[in-house]
């Protein structure tokens, strides 16, 4: 009997001990974070509410209070605190380019290669449905922009370079796509490598620019003669397009080329639909974590201009968070 009290009271004690950790841990969650911050530039001076350094001049920023975390967005293009969930720019702002390079070896050239465009085309079919997207491809009415891509026309290993205004295109769902189809077999058929293909979208107020590169593009072969699934397949052996460096730097999309007597080949290389204006929010970085100390941060500026600097002190833990946002305006010159 004597035992069973026991049992009890050790309960009890370790409940009580257990409600006391919650209410320490409520405590905890409801202290807000302390951060405060000074900036000091060398030949620096105040305008009203701004602050005015020299080009690549080291920009300093103090740091007090207790934060765990430090974000840091300079306001250069990429960094811009406003712009953290952007995903469109604004059509009005921008200019649209679709730019690419290209060589071409062996046998006929001309004409072995076509480039399309669609605003209409949507996506090619979920579950690999080989009869209705060959019907869907070749009888869709694209628009031909081959001519403005100065693709090659001899044999050669040296690029050439192409530049297809796409500011018609700026809000459309616009697909993009290539066709691989050589006029004969009595000779090789052409090897065709496509390299650095993006999208580049430059701001008309300060020629800063955002890419959309091939490998965000979503691209998709399509062998109009080969049955099945296998209408879809990639692979860097003759006569089916290759994605095996779209990644790459540069990325390279290629065909192979096919003996002479083989099959002509037609084989296609579409995008999903793209919002050519899209773009990627902007980010800060991270300059402390919880793990070290950081009293102060260097940042310069390499062009004039003025910024927007945004440090977001945050505490955190599994239950709550609290953050404080300190701004200063900086205008860099000469």
């Amino acid at each position: 009997m004597q035992k069973v009290k026991v049992m009890r009271y050790k309960i009890y004690i370790l409940s009580i001990l257990f409600i006391s950790f919650l209410a320490g841990c409520e405590d905890a969650l409801e202290e807000k974070v302390k951060f405060d911050m000074t900036v000091i530039s060398e030949d620096s001076s105040m305008i009203k509410d701004t602050m005015v350094v020299k080009k690549s001049a080291d920009v300093q920023f103090n740091f007090s209070g207790n934060p765990d975390f430090i974000t840091f967005y300079s306001g250069e293009s990429g960094h811009v605190y406003e712009y953290r969930n952007r995903t469109l720019l604004s059509k009005d702002e921008i200019t649209s380019e679709l730019r690419f390079s290209s060589f071409a070896q062996y046998g006929t050239i001309p004409g072995a290669l076509k480039v399309y465009l669609s605003t209409t085309f949507g996506e090619m079919s979920l579950d690999k449905d080989k009869k209705a997207d060959s019907t869907k491809i070749v009888t869709h009415n694209w628009i031909d922009i081959s001519d403005l891509c100065n693709l090659p026309t001899t044999s050669s290993t040296t690029l050439r370079d192409a530049i297809v205004p796409l500011d018609d295109y700026l809000g459309e769902d616009l697909t993009i796509a290539f066709l691989y189809q050589p006029l004969n077999n009595t000779a090789a058929q052409p090897t065709w490598e496509i390299q650095s293909l993006r999208i580049v979208n430059t701001s008309k107020s300060d020629g800063t620019e955002s890419i959309l590169t091939a490998s965000s593009m979503g691209f998709t072969p399509f062998d109009i003669y080969t049955i099945g699934t296998a209408a879809y397949q990639s692979g860097t052996t003759s006569g089916i397009w290759s994605l095996a460096n779209i990644a790459a730097t540069p990325s390279r999309l290629r065909m192979q080329s096919s003996s002479a007597g083989v099959a002509i080949n037609k084989d296609w290389l579409i995008t999903k639909p793209v919002v050519i204006n899209a773009c990627t929010p902007d980010t800060g970085l991270g300059i402390k974590t919880i793990t070290n100390r950081l009293d102060s941060y260097t940042h310069q500026y390499d062009k004039t201009g003025v910024y927007t600097v945004t440090m977001i002190g945050r505490n955190n833990n599994f239950e709550a968070a609290s953050e404080a946002i300190r701004e200063v305006v900086i205008k860099v010159v000469e």
